[in-house]
């Protein structure tokens, strides 16, 4: 299986330096342990097969302190059966730091380019029931969301949030335990407190997608899944107690909350089926 992630992305690869196949394709396979993340990940292939894709690797300069960027290049295409020149914009992934995080971030700017959907609807309903006035009763799932999803964004423009959130979502799941079995919280945990973020996810935006994946890869990367899973590794004890202490304390408060987000999504949903 290797192979075939080898051959599907090998070709699209490009280093400033030093050739790093392995540890990139091991970065992107180790991705398939996100459920959520399939769909996005088997178009990425279905990109990259079609050649209308392209990771480049470079170093960071010294006065650069972006980690990575996702570009979209304008092109002309000629076609002999038509006789006739086409525009074709190319997709290009940059990447200064070979990590999950940075990938993960950069390739779901990608896909919600090809989606086509506009975050500013649906989605912005989501993440804002989501977040507003509601904390994670997990510390440390607490502390990343306010790093990536709160701090972070006073260094971008307002218009950029919507797109910075949705890339942010999949980096936070990119950090966790299922992928990294030294993180400090669960894939589960994150989709437990962005509870309508999810839903839109897995009924609205992978749907979407699905529908311009090639459907033979999405089948071939069945097997990845299997093989990249990770166990659940054991908490240490204070993370346990931890864990104890938050569900006697909050526990309560947070269901009700994700009731409460739950019916304003559901109430939404209602308004929009109507119009």
């Amino acid at each position: 299986m290797s192979n075939f992630l080898e051959n599907l992305i090998a070709p699209q690869l490009d280093y400033e330096g030093l050739r790093q196949d392995e540890k990139f394709i091991e970065l992107f396979s180790n991705l398939y342990r996100i459920e959520l993340f399939k769909e996005g990940l088997d178009l990425i292939l279905t990109k990259l097969q079609q050649q209308n894709l392209r990771f480049e690797v470079k170093y960071i300069k010294g006065w650069d302190t972006n980690v990575g960027c996702f570009l979209t290049e304008n092109q002309t295409v000629f076609n002999r059966f038509s006789n006739k020149i086409f525009p074709k914009k190319n997709l290009k992934i940059i990447l200064r730091s070979l990590n999950c995080n940075v990938l993960a971030h950069e390739m779901a700017h990608a896909l919600e380019y090809e989606s086509g959907i506009k975050l500013g609807e649906e989605f912005r309903q989501a993440i804002g029931y989501d977040m507003k006035d509601r904390q994670a009763s997990q510390i440390a799932l607490r502390s990343q969301i306010q790093r990536l999803m709160v701090d972070a964004l006073k260094a971008y423009k307002p218009h950029q949030f919507i797109s910075e959130l949705f890339a942010r979502y999949f980096e936070l799941l990119s950090i966790s335990q299922n992928v990294k079995s030294n993180g400090d919280f669960t894939t589960q945990e994150v989709m437990d407190f962005f509870v309508n973020t999810t839903k839109f996810i897995k009924e609205i935006f992978n749907p979407q997608i699905q529908k311009i994946t090639n459907q033979a890869i999405a089948q071939q990367t069945l097997e990845i899944v299997e093989n990249v899973k990770l166990t659940t590794p054991i908490l240490e004890f204070s993370k346990q107690f931890e864990s104890r202490v938050q569900k006697n304390t909050s526990f309560a408060k947070s269901i009700k909350s994700n009731a409460s987000w739950q019916a304003s999504w559901q109430k939404t949903q209602e308004i929009d089926e109507k119009k």
